[in-house]
């Protein structure tokens, strides 16, 4: 009989007793069934840690950490760290799975030697049930076209969470701790060190959006965004030349969609700091009209037009007052 490799999922836990339950259901009920679930309670202060403690009782496959409140990438990286599975998976505990999420993503893996598995996403928002596309296409891609597809978000996404990979791959690569937007500074390097990466067009994730998630407001450290796409961008520079031009325009993209949250949200940069440290970014970038060749004529406008910190403040204030977003 062909042994089945071990999958560990982690599953970072904080403040969601009402959605957990849903969430470890949906991975202890997969139809692949040699799992190892790490649930990590970030010293959850509501009912987490007795209903975590509640699965571990039920199923031996469950391992429990709880930990001091570290944020996010801190439970992630604790659960990575005792993670023996030969591949890891990691789901945010208030969304949900396909129970044949991990059997058809790692089968096609496998069969293609790939290092990564992808699968497509579903946003549902709070009081909906949402309809999957049960699509059985894939395909199969080499690190520079998924980091490519990261750029606009789009299939493989920049997300740590609709994925599994190979342990061997992620060794001493981590989650900044302490980062808003931790994956954007994970994903890329993961997917740099895959030969191959697998990308399952069935909408296998449930992303649920609730009303006060973590991501709901705009605050100062959303700006962590730019710093993770700045560092891709320079990767791409380094060992992906086709594509800079590209990384180039969506870092600059990037840049004018903050600042833009930040003209609307002044009372959170009352130093200016976040806009200065914006332009800085945007003075090290120079867009030409050969990068914005193919785009809409508003964007080939404010982007040259921001070349200079005074443009940049005008093509912000032009795109708030056509409510024209990243």
């Amino acid at each position: 009989m062909k042994r089945e490799p071990l999958v560990s999922v982690i599953v970072p836990i904080y403040n969601v007793e009402k959605y957990l339950r849903k969430s470890v259901d949906s991975i202890i009920n997969q139809s692949y069934k040699n799992l190892e679930i790490i649930l990590v309670d970030d010293g959850s202060p509501d009912s987490c840690p007795c209903i975590c403690e509640e699965y571990a009782e039920k199923d031996s496959r469950v391992k429990v950490i709880h930990k001091e409140n570290g944020g996010l990438s801190d439970a992630r990286n604790a659960g990575t760290d005792i993670a023996t599975g030969e591949y890891i998976s990691y789901i945010d505990s208030d969304d949900w799975i396909d129970s044949e999420t991990i059997s058809l993503t790692l089968g096609k893996m496998l069969e293609a030697g790939a290092e990564i598995g992808a699968f497509n996403v579903l946003v549902v928002y709070e009081g909906e049930q949402g309809e999957p596309d049960l699509s059985d296409e894939f395909e199969v891609m080499n690190s520079e076209q998924a980091i490519e597809t990261t750029m606009r978000n789009t299939k493989v996404r920049t997300t740590a969470w609709n994925k599994i990979y190979k342990a061997e791959i992620l060794k001493d690569l981590r989650f900044p701790k302490g980062r808003l937007n931790e994956d954007e500074f994970f994903t890329f390097r993961a997917l740099d060190r895959a030969e191959k990466i697998v990308y399952i067009h069935r909408q296998c994730y449930y992303y649920f959006q609730r009303k006060n998630s973590i991501m709901g407001e705009y605050k100062i450290n959303r700006l962590d965004m730019i710093d993770g796409v700045h560092e891709r961008m320079l990767l791409i520079e380094e060992k992906y030349p086709t594509l800079y031009s590209k990384a180039k325009t969506i870092m600059c993209e990037v840049c004018l969609y903050h600042y833009q949250l930040l003209l609307k949200n002044k009372d959170i940069d009352r130093d200016n700091a976040g806009r200065k440290k914006i332009k800085e970014y945007r003075r090290q970038l120079h867009i030409t009209l050969k990068d914005v060749s193919d785009m809409k004529l508003i964007n080939k406008v404010t982007f040259l037009m921001s070349n200079s910190s005074i443009g940049l403040v005008l093509a912000a204030k032009i795109r708030n007052a056509l409510n024209y977003g990243i």
